[in-house]
């Protein structure tokens, strides 16, 4: 034990003394490493950043039962600004104990109003104007963390005297309800799980590559241990506390970086990716699995890489040539992960998700193929290459000497490609699926405006005939039906005028009816049915004839009817359509303006801007939170490449400073590079191009929903691939201009 204590302890001494080189090496080590420890925290920051929002999403739920009279009254009611939603309370105080929301010190009296952070900074600037009419109350205080969702979200407590008590509906006994949310749609939670396997999955082939840097050197060191004595098990011993202290400089730099980077979070702009910093904290058990496994992956991605490297006396042998490398096993994950996922067709459905271990394992398979298959694709390809320019022979001579290194520098990009290019499917193919039905023949030239129940809409049309861009206002009477076949149809009866704004009606004449069908045919309605409207429940609503109907398209489902066609039904409630002028900028905010004296009694809805549903906005959600991830792990590829390219100058110093004086010039030793990185990075994208579009077909077959191709994203994140790949090599020129220097021939 003592022995195996001091040879580690030797490996850390060589390590960490000697000269600068081996502390330029350690530098490379560990900032490299500390980029992927970094990353990895971020990650396993997710699950408490997740439950202190849904912690504080629980906390702002209002109870409306309990015992005795209620001490407050509270209007749930939002405010669409352009883009934006404003979520709020209008608040009623009944009684002096009424229950404080979480976030501010006291209730807002009437005319008061406390607004979250982000919405102050709105109102106070001039991209804000067109919102202040819609608070007028006085801005009384700033509501904190604990009644937020995320730093970025708008949201406010107004004071209201004038509401009024519908028990079980506006009460609020106390704030804080038990329990989540519902499932989260399968769809978006496979997005999810398959987003953060691809984006992470990269992190850890990064550790494997920066803890092979300067294995050249590394091997002499240990050829000069043999030749004094020490046996091959020492020898590996030694490599090992070597990698241990590469990678404890990774974690030091990584949890560095990381705190560095954690205060910056809540300055993101985008409201739902945006957080708290104390939110930012990796779970005790994320943190031990990285700390552990770091060192572990760069002790074995070391011992590992000494397979076939005979550390003997008299200097370093490496059998790699004729030794080729074989395919057969580079192909068994490739094999595997489709196997798995193939076994999982057919398994999901609306309701069912498939077994994520299986998926998981699945998709690491296939996304491991990558690096494991490259390094024999790019020995065939580079064998096989003859001529040339004399920087592509010296460039292709290199790589028959030794593809391995590059395959493994470009084998980290190639697996941050492919899971891109997985993820640019994936989106493309769930938002044909989440997108709302009413989004796919939009009409941006109306506003949807309706009414509480309480709600005194005789002034509607007056004020709205003095808004800004408002052209004309149109009535209908709404109620709902059941069909024979068990469906529900909304039924809408207005003027042909009224019809027209929401449907495309050929020959409209008093007397006429009309229906949009659905996509999916189900709520498909016969002249002649019977149907029952009204229906409020079970067992209720009255029989109705349907008149002969024409099947037209229009922007949203439902029978369309003129007041003629209409005899006998009775309206459930009323909704207007104003026809808006689109020539006007921000016409529908100033519509809504002309109804702010309507407050939270008033509810509008306008097709082009805020017509998202909530699964819609989850997955606007999540597809910004993938891209977003996907664009800095590009980054960290790059990072993680320059540090690699910048050590392999350093460590060929002598050969490119030999060559520069033998009369090669420094062009064709910077073109010779370019080659020596463009050549593996052009089979690399090719291969996780196909690999990224294969998994993205698996994944979506798995669960039975579209295929979608977005080729000019997959060329996009091609294309920056391909250029971070360039500028990487650009930024070693300088390194290379050094080492092709006089001093570059001193040896020792």
């Amino acid at each position: 034990m003592n022995r195996v204590i001091s040879d580690l302890a030797l490996g850390v001494r060589l390590a960490v003394g000697g000269s600068r080189k081996s502390w330029t090496r350690l530098a490379l080590q560990g900032f490299g490493i500390g980029l992927c420890v970094g990353m990895l925290l971020l990650a396993a920051s997710l699950p408490t950043a997740l439950a202190a929002r849904d912690d504080r999403l629980q906390a702002l739920g209002a109870v409306a039962r309990g015992d005795g009279p209620p001490p407050l009254l509270a209007e749930d009611h939002g405010h669409a600004f352009r883009s934006d939603y404003v979520r709020g309370f209008y608040l009623k105080v009944l009684s002096p104990d009424a229950p404080v929301p979480p976030g501010v010190d006291r209730l807002p009296a009437d005319g008061e109003v406390f607004v979250s952070p982000a919405l102050a900074d709105l109102l106070a600037s001039p991209a804000g104007e067109l919102l202040k009419p819609r608070f007028p109350e006085r801005i009384v205080g700033i509501i904190g963390q604990p009644g937020l969702e995320n730093p970025r979200q708008l949201r406010f407590y107004a004071g209201d005297a004038s509401i009024e008590a519908d028990l079980n509906s506006n009460t609020v006994y106390s704030w804080g309800t038990a329990g989540t949310g519902g499932d989260m749609d399968p769809l978006l939670w496979m997005l999810s799980l398959v987003g953060v396997v691809v984006l992470l999955f990269p992190v850890l082939v990064f550790v494997g590559v920066a803890t092979r840097l300067a294995a050249a050197q590394r091997d002499r060191r240990l050829a000069a241990l043999r030749l004094v004595g020490a046996g091959a098990g020492r020898v590996r011993l030694i490599a090992s506390g070597e990698s241990l202290v590469g990678a404890v400089t990774g974690l030091v730099v990584g949890f560095g970086l990381f705190f560095a980077v954690r205060p910056f979070v809540d300055r993101i702009s985008i409201a739902q990716l945006s957080a708290f910093p104390s939110d930012i904290t990796p779970t005790l058990t994320l943190t031990l699995t990285v700390v552990v496994a770091v060192p572990l992956l760069a002790v074995l991605t070391s011992l590992l890489a000494m397979r076939r490297t005979i550390i003997e006396p008299l200097g370093v042998v490496r059998e790699q040539n004729p030794v080729r490398r074989r395919v057969w096993w580079r192909l068994v994950p490739v094999v595997a992960g489709a196997g798995l996922l193939v076994s999982q067709i057919g398994q999901a459905d609306d309701r069912t998700r498939v077994d994520a271990t299986v998926l998981v394992i699945g998709v690491v398979l296939l996304m491991l193929g990558i690096p494991v298959l490259l390094p024999w694709l790019v020995e065939r390809v580079v064998f096989r290459m003859r001529g040339g320019t004399p920087a592509l022979q010296l460039a292709v001579r290199r790589l028959q000497l030794d593809s391995g290194t590059a395959a493994r520098v470009v084998g980290g990009v190639a697996v941050v490609l492919a899971g891109t290019v997985t993820l640019q499917m994936l989106l493309a193919g769930i938002e044909k699926e989440v997108r709302a039905e009413e989004r796919q023949q939009v009409n941006y030239n109306y506003l949807t405006v309706s009414g509480d129940a309480d709600a005194d809409l005789a002034g509607l049309r007056t004020a709205l005939a003095n808004a800004r861009g408002v052209r004309a206002l149109h009535r209908f009477d709404q109620t709902s039906a059941e069909i024979g076949n068990g469906t529900y149809i909304s039924v809408n009866i207005g003027s042909c005028e009224a019809l027209r704004s929401q449907a495309s009606v050929p020959n409209c004449t008093d007397g006429k009816a009309y229906v949009v069908p659905r996509a999916n045919g189900r709520d498909a309605v016969r002249a002649g049915e019977v149907a029952k409207v009204g229906v409020s429940g079970p067992g209720s609503g009255t029989p109705w004839t349907v008149p002969p109907i024409e099947s037209i398209s229009g922007t949203r489902p439902g029978l369309f009817l003129t007041p003629a066609a209409a005899v006998g039904l009775r309206s459930q409630h009323s909704e207007y359509q104003a026809e808006l002028d689109g020539s006007v900028p921000d016409v529908a905010e100033h519509a809504r303006n002309a109804l702010a004296t309507y407050g939270h009694r008033v509810h509008t809805y306008f097709v082009g801007q805020d017509d998202t549903s909530e699964a819609e906005r989850v997955f606007g959600v999540i597809r910004r939170a993938l891209l977003a991830g996907s664009l800095l792990t590009l980054l960290l590829a790059g990072a993680s490449l320059l540090v690699v390219a910048l050590e392999q100058v350093r460590e060929r110093r002598r050969p490119l400073a030999v060559m520069a004086a033998s009369g090669v010039p420094r062009g064709v030793l910077a073109r010779s590079l370019l080659w020596q990185n463009a050549v593996p990075l052009v089979i690399s994208t090719v291969v996780s191009v196909a690999t990224g579009v294969g998994l993205g077909v698996l994944v979506m077959r798995v669960f039975g929903t579209e295929v979608g191709y977005d080729w000019a994203g997959i060329g996009l994140v091609a294309g920056l691939a391909v250029a971070l790949t360039f500028a990487v090599t650009a930024l070693t020129l300088p390194s290379l201009r050094k080492a092709t220097g006089a001093l570059g021939l001193r040896t020792e």
